[in-house]
């Protein structure tokens, strides 16, 4: 039996693909089944940083419309990809993605006990002088984003219990 774990718009899809008992094929049947730290809940993030066209701008070229991300989770994949060029960490940029999906399961709005957002973030380290972002919402995905590239420039990557 092998295991596929798939992006899809709000989160992870485990497919687990077991062969069909049927002796007509030899095709796979896939059991889908949504991981356990999914939730309902709607993935949220802002776009506060992208300035809105002008209604007397020109109409977006086919290459800018064919590089907007269409989901969020493409979208914060972008928005490490800016940050990492304004804070340049050590580690691959998966390695941050991966952190995101530990810590929050690229939730934006997701909150544990006392952590928030999608890298789990308490208010008073989010508060900190070290955080130039610390005036956004704690729950504002792109700011988070950008503090935690900070963060990692400066060292600090050990706050976080699934970095590894």
């Amino acid at each position: 039996m092998r295991n596929l774990l798939i992006p899809v718009l709000c989160g992870w899809v485990l497919v687990a693909c077991t062969p069909t008992p049927s002796a007509h094929t030899e095709l796979p049947t896939a059991y889908v089944r949504l991981a356990a730290t999914l939730s309902a809940a709607p993935v949220s993030y802002s776009l506060a940083a992208t300035p809105l066209p002008s209604p007397t701008s020109p109409a977006p070229s086919a290459t800018q419309i064919a590089t907007t991300p269409a989901s969020p989770l493409e979208q914060y994949r972008a928005w490490m990809q800016e940050a990492r060029t304004l804070y340049p960490y050590s580690e691959a940029l998966d390695q941050m993605w991966a952190v995101m999906l530990c810590e929050s399961s690229g939730r934006a709005n997701a909150v544990a006990g006392e952590y928030y957002g999608l890298f789990q973030y308490s208010p008073a380290t989010w508060a900190g002088d070290w955080n130039p972002y610390r005036d956004q919402s704690i729950l504002d995905a792109r700011a988070q984003i950008f503090a935690t590239a900070k963060a990692w420039y400066e060292g600090n990557q050990g706050w976080w219990g699934c970095y590894r």
